[in-house]
């Protein structure tokens, strides 16, 4: 008896210690679902292989199936095995169908995986449907399914049925990505009219309507980039955005913008040193070039300009139109010779209140107008924290940069300046600059 009750313990403690080690398969079948759902689908679908106990989580766990580029050579009748597998309901279904052998029937194959049970109840879809359409296909007709279920949607490469009535509502959406779409202008106000609550909006590269104006409560964040060619975007007017945070604007053709109330507005860009005209009421700005300064525009924190040429006018000016600015980007350009040194500026810059704290030059050489142009940050900015100037260059030059800003006189005793190699930093994505809140600094350089 007593040998039986020595087996019994050992087998207790060996099963209390089994659990002590995988303690994570002591959680409830919810938080283990919750767990798999936010795996990669194969990661998931893998877990059954861990012990019995997980056997049946990626089945019950909502679908989260991620069907992109590392998946090119699967053929389509591989994912419809999947989704048939799974009895739902969906949680995620990302697909980009130039990776899916079948193109032709690209649009009818989606349309069929979308009525599938296991989409029962998505809450993200983003889907690409391929080659870059004359005429691209229809929006699937099956997403209406959705509409009181999506939060999260990036629709690429379709084209949307034109007028009001044929509109998509959803009035759970929190974030809308339109790449590389047909939509008319009638049927883009008529679709964001019924997002209620969207706070981030990509329009990427779309067609079909020149004009887009604003009236939103919800909205936080606007991403822009218009397209090359005839039929693009020409003209973005906020009307009434009260939560709007963040306007950016990407490379592609020059767009007439005006903000007429967006008084939250504290991130901006990026302004190209020629092309875009910007206006906040009287106030007008050509490209990076101030054309008028009726008001000032005390709420926005954060700017970035592209292709610029170094000229201490444009940089004071923009000064004065942002006197809270705190963020600088600047991408420099060198197609002309101009430029205004801090001893030509007609006005005493002493009486600038420069409250920079981070400034980022960009394609900086050793230049006379560049050199004066950093140079004049370097000695007026009393605020500023860091200088991030990227270049490419040797450690020779980092050193003949130093020795040119005199950086050892700077306003700010306590800044810090960091020559970095622009061969080893690369933009966040897009989306990713529009959508994700949490990114304090949209415009930041990612290091390799």
């Amino acid at each position: 008896m007593g040998v039986v009750t020595r087996a019994r313990k050992k087998r207790k403690l060996e099963e209390e210690q089994e659990f002590v080690d995988d303690f994570i398969s002591g959680l409830p079948d919810g938080v283990l679902g919750d767990i798999v759902t936010l795996l990669p689908t194969r990661d998931g679908a893998r877990t059954q292989v861990l012990s019995s106990r997980w056997r049946h989580i990626w089945r019950s766990a909502p679908l989260n199936l991620d069907l992109q580029k590392p998946l090119r050579h699967t053929p389509a009748r591989d994912f419809s095995r999947v989704l048939s597998s799974h009895p739902g309901p969906g949680r995620r279904f990302t697909i980009d169908m130039r990776y899916v052998l079948s193109r032709d029937s690209a649009p009818l194959e989606l349309e069929a995986w979308l009525r599938c049970p296991a989409m029962d109840s998505l809450q993200e879809l983003e889907f690409h449907l391929g080659r870059p359409f004359e005429f691209p296909p229809l929006l699937p007709a099956s997403l209406r399914r959705f509409s009181c279920t999506l939060r999260v949607a990036s629709f690429g490469a379709c084209s949307f049925p034109d007028g009001n009535a044929n509109a998509l509502h959803l009035p759970l959406l929190n974030q809308l990505s339109l790449v590389s779409v047909r939509i008319s202008e009638t049927s883009l106000h008529a679709l964001l009219a019924g997002c209620s609550v969207l706070e981030s909006l990509l329009l990427e590269d779309t067609n079909g309507f020149p004009r887009v104006q604003i009236m939103s409560t919800s909205l936080r964040s606007i991403g822009v980039c218009s397209p090359w060619g005839d039929d693009r975007l020409t003209q973005l007017i906020i009307e009434d955005a009260p939560s709007l945070e963040r306007l950016l604007i990407f490379g592609g053709r020059e767009m007439d913008i005006s903000v007429i109330s967006a008084p939250r507005l504290h991130i901006l860009g990026e302004l190209q040193g020629r092309g875009q005209m910007l206006r906040f009421g009287a106030t007008a700005l050509q490209g990076s070039t101030v054309a008028s300064l009726t008001t000032v525009v005390p709420s926005v924190r954060a700017l970035a300009l592209s292709h610029m040429t170094p000229c201490l006018d444009v940089a004071i000016n923009l000064i004065k139109c942002f006197p809270l600015l705190e963020k600088l980007h600047v991408e420099i350009t060198h197609d002309r010779e101009e430029n205004t040194s801090s001893d030509k500026y007609q006005e005493p810059i002493g009486t600038l209140d420069i409250r920079l704290r981070k400034i980022v030059l960009a394609y900086l050489n050793d230049r006379e107008p560049d050199i004066e142009f950093a140079k004049f940050f370097v000695m007026n900015a009393s605020m500023l924290e860091s200088m991030t100037l990227e270049f490419i260059g040797s450690d020779a030059w980092i050193r003949r940069q130093r020795r040119l800003l005199q950086v050892e006189k700077r306003a700010s005793k306590g800044a810090r300046f960091d020559f970095v190699s622009r061969n080893r930093s690369f933009s966040l994505p897009r989306a990713k600059q529009v959508h994700e809140m949490l990114i304090l600094d949209p415009f930041q350089r990612v290091r390799r």
